[in-house]
């Protein structure tokens, strides 16, 4: 507006809200540069604001005219005129809050004079003395509305000035949206020490829990699958604010210098979308360890691209912790690769470590699973008991299992148990299938192999209030068949089969051996039911005579931690065989380790002619040679060396076979002889 409009002392008040106003609708309809680039949808917010304000304002007037017959001294006119100054939609548009305060301003004075009226026509004489004093209260009650009626004209702030400085120019440039969660922290269950931590830091940046101050950044770090996402989304939820999850290796670009650009840009679009909750997940892709440089190190290129990158990521936690808010919290499963710097107090104030649930977390685990979907209720103890060692993640998974086989209907517990059952055992295979009738045994090893199948079923060992034992030795000459048995015992009980020979297992590298030991019994935990099978334990775990080598030493202990820390609930079953039980270390054969010992002899008369008749198949026997006479000959002989043998008397025939024929000759007393003598077996 021109300065010649209005002339005298009011000339700048005029020019002043003239400049207002046109200041106000530059920046409502995009007439600067920044404001242009504001998404479509904050424009169209402002102008159903700005059309709601109007409305409001408006019936104001038109119900002070047609009610009160335009009287602004009614008792109703002020109560009114706060009425709609309160409800008045936010953020404010300036100009309808303007209005909307002025005729508070008004009804107020009238009142005031209203009130004024009555006392002098009530009380002249106690009134009287105080007329002046009204005066002059009420010309300085009438400035001061008239002040606060332009004070809503005034350009809003940006902030306070800590908050000008840490929010940019491209703060502002980014599109507004919404992401409340609708999980609660009621609906994740156990962790009861990381939500209370969570609530905490929580309301000291998104709830009204101010003391003066700032705690913020807190660092979720655990083995995976744990509930690191859920328990961040669920904080989000809890306080009813945005969620903005943001997956850190995509952060990292391919140009230098990108990646630091977007790690700022995410922390500008958390600050623009306040309240909220910035979700860094798997921080520790750029926020590792920084990289040493200097002579003989890589003093550029890749090393100082990501030493920038941990840089800058520490610099923006700094600059916008100390936001009402913004609560940062970050995700990791290696806490110990992270910068260390990166990790301190006043960037991370608390870092709480998830570990895998216990068992009566596990049951509250599954009971707010299962509450969001349709179930019968019943005890979940013996479910939570039967997965020792899982995570939240992998109980989601159970629960899901069970609410397809449900096929709609409420889950009920055998649902669960079936899913339980058929989720292990699958992992590694035990080779062909082998049946009883695959054995040779006496009927003594026999019962004792199926009474410790039957105590391997789900549930027979509680039934009976007997577990199973911990592991099994098979012991026995060499060419057995051990290690034939251990595969029925994996086959009949349908387990996951885990092999571990002493050329598999050890290793030239240091700590190698006791590393690939761990990961083999951390495995068949994951995967149970399952079958650790010791082959040759003898040379694995040798008893201590003079003086061992400290890798042994290793491998023994790391063996002794590990089978001591198998549990019923693990379902790891272990099987050992060994051809001289004395050279075993005795601490790895005492009871609650491997207290079962099962002794494979060679087979007895019966047994040999059982495995002759079988390995001769289809060969024939010729004049004077029976499977009687042939059994007699061998026995005491191991069933790998009957096989061996019987396979030599077969070749040697062949020297005998016409051209062209199909079938064997009969095998004589001479085949069986010079079949011996290739073989050389052990009787």
């Amino acid at each position: 507006m021109p300065q010649f409009v209005l002339t005298g002392p009011w000339i700048w008040l005029s020019y002043r809200i003239g400049s207002l106003l046109g200041a106000s609708a530059r920046r409502a309809f995009g007439g600067s540069q920044a404001a242009r680039q504001q998404a479509t949808l904050d424009k169209s917010a402002w102008m159903v604001r700005c059309a709601l304000s109007c409305f409001l304002v408006g019936s104001e007037f038109v119900a002070a005219r047609l009610l009160f017959a335009s009287r602004f001294d009614h008792f109703l006119s002020l109560p009114l005129a706060i009425f709609v100054m309160v409800v008045l939609p936010r953020p404010h548009v300036r100009w309808p809050l303007a209005v909307a305060r002025a005729f508070v301003g008004f009804t107020l004075l009238a009142t005031v004079e209203r009130a004024h009226q009555w006392a002098l026509a009530n009380q002249p004489a106690a009134w009287q003395p105080w007329e002046s004093v009204y005066s002059v209260a009420s010309l300085m009650l009438m400035l001061g509305m008239w002040l606060w009626a332009l004070l809503a004209l005034r350009p809003r702030s940006p902030g306070t000035a800590a908050q000008t400085v840490t929010q940019s120019s491209s703060v502002a440039q980014h599109a507004a949206w919404s992401n409340v969660p609708t999980l609660k922290m009621a609906d994740v269950g156990g962790l009861a020490r990381a939500k209370a931590e969570l609530l905490a830091i929580g309301s000291n940046r998104l709830g009204g829990r101010r003391v003066g101050v700032v705690q913020n950044g807190v660092l979720l770090y655990g083995p995976q699958g744990t509930g690191k996402n859920l328990l961040a989304e669920a904080t989000a939820g809890e306080f009813g604010v945005n969620f903005y999850h943001v997956r850190c290796p995509e952060l990292v670009g391919q140009n230098t210098g990108s990646g630091a650009e977007r790690i700022r840009g995410a922390f500008e679009a958390a600050a623009s979308n306040r309240p909220i909750v910035l979700f860094l997940d798997e921080v520790d892709s750029i926020g590792s360890r920084k990289q040493v440089q200097g002579n003989g190190t890589d003093a550029g290129g890749g090393g100082r691209e990501y030493n920038s990158l941990v840089t800058q990521l520490m610099q923006s936690i700094e600059q916008y912790r100390q936001m009402d808010g913004l609560l940062i919290i970050a995700a990791t499963n290696y806490l110990d690769g992270l910068e260390p710097t990166l990790i301190r107090d006043g960037r991370f104030d608390a870092k709480i470590r998830l570990d895998l649930p216990a068992e009566s977390e596990r049951k509250e685990i599954l009971t707010a699973l299962l509450r969001k979907a349709r179930w019968r209720q019943h005890d979940l103890s013996a479910i939570a008991r039967r997965t020792p060692g899982w995570s939240p993640a992998r109980l989601k998974s159970l629960t899901d299992r069970a609410s397809l086989l449900a096929a709609g209907k409420s889950i009920e517990e055998r649902h669960l148990i079936e899913v339980l059952e058929n989720n292990g055992g699958r992992d590694q295979g035990y080779g062909e299938p082998v049946s009883w009738d695959d054995i040779v045994l006496p009927d003594s090893a026999i019962a004792d192999i199926r009474t410790l199948l039957d105590l391997m079923q789900p549930g027979r060992a509680e039934e009976l209030s007997l577990p199973a034992p911990t592991g099994l030795i098979l012991v026995g000459p060499p060419g057995t068949g051990k290690t034939f048995i251990a595969r029925l015992i994996a086959s009949q009980a349908k387990r996951s089969f885990y092999p571990v020979n002493p050329s598999d297992i050890l290793s030239s590298a240091v700590g190698g051996t006791v590393k690939r030991l761990a990961e083999t019994f951390q495995r068949a935990k994951e995967h149970a039911p399952s079958i650790i099978f010791f082959d040759e334990m003898d040379g694995l775990f040798p008893r201590t005579i003079g003086q061992l080598n400290q890798h042994d030493v290793q491998l023994v202990e790391q063996a002794l931690i590990e089978i001591s820390a198998l549990r019923p609930e693990h379902q790891v079953f272990l099987i050992g065989t060994t051809n001289h039980l004395d050279r075993i270390d005795p601490r790895i054969l005492r009871g609650g380790r491997f207290s079962e010992k099962v002794e494979v002899p060679v087979p007895d008369q019966s047994g040999i002619e059982k495995l002759v008749t079988r390995y001769l198949g289809k060969a024939r026997l010729g004049a004077g040679l029976t499977v009687a006479s042939l059994s007699g000959r061998v026995a005491g002989m191991a069933p790998a060396d009957l096989e061996a043998t019987i396979q030599a008397m077969k070749r040697i025939a062949m020297r005998r076979m016409t051209a062209n024929s199909r079938e064997l000759p009969p095998l004589d007393s001479s085949d069986l002889e010079e079949a011996l003598g290739r073989v050389q077996p052990q009787f």
